[in-house]
């Protein structure tokens, strides 16, 4: 009676991509070697190329094919909250210049983001969208993922042979590549 045995498949392939050798490994959930920058996420329970975070604020996994989506809410997010912050600055300074300062705060209703607490909030709120806004700017102009940066995948402390090898060494064109490439099927 013969045995038959079933032979799990390596744990790991290597393919060369721009002269740099990239290890692709194998999904064991999915069954099949994940494509280069592909990471299964374990909220969603799928596979994800271009995997760059799973977002708890929109409930998805941001990756290839709505990373320009993403972006583009984050930089109108970080817009909408500076203007309105300024809005608020020039509104109560222009009145102040007619009241006074002090009285102005006690009677506008702008002087909300200047309470003890709300001022907290709103500075606070300002400055992580759009610190957001610019990691994920200096992300797309270097051609990178939150995932690989915060892994240090391709950081240059690493040395030469652990360089980007999805960078296209221009900022534009890497800016190009993330935002106006073309849509993938699903």
């Amino acid at each position: 009676m013969g045995t038959s045995t079933y032979r799990l498949p390596a744990r790991t392939m290597e393919v060369v991509i721009n002269k740099y050798v990239v290890k692709l490994k194998y999904c064991y959930t999915c069954k099949m070697f994940r494509p280069p920058r592909t990471s299964h996420c374990s909220v969603c329970d799928n596979c994800v190329e271009r995997f760059d975070h799973h977002c708890p604020w929109v409930g998805n996994c941001v990756g290839k094919r709505n990373y320009r989506y993403f972006y583009a809410f984050i930089l109108s997010l970080s817009f909408l909250t500076a203007f309105i912050f300024a809005c608020v600055v020039t509104h109560l300074t222009l009145r102040s210049q007619r009241d006074g300062f002090l009285t102005t705060l006690k009677t506008t209703p702008a002087r909300y983001p200047f309470d003890a607490n709300n001022s907290v909030v709103c500075f606070f709120s300002v400055w992580s969208i759009v610190g957001l806004s610019g990691f994920h700017t200096y992300l797309v102009a270097s051609n990178l993922t939150t995932n690989e940066d915060i892994k240090g995948s391709w950081s240059n402390k690493r040395g030469s042979e652990f360089a980007n090898p999805y960078s296209h060494k221009s900022i534009l064109t890497n800016c190009c590549a993330v935002l106006c490439g073309p849509f993938h099927p699903r």
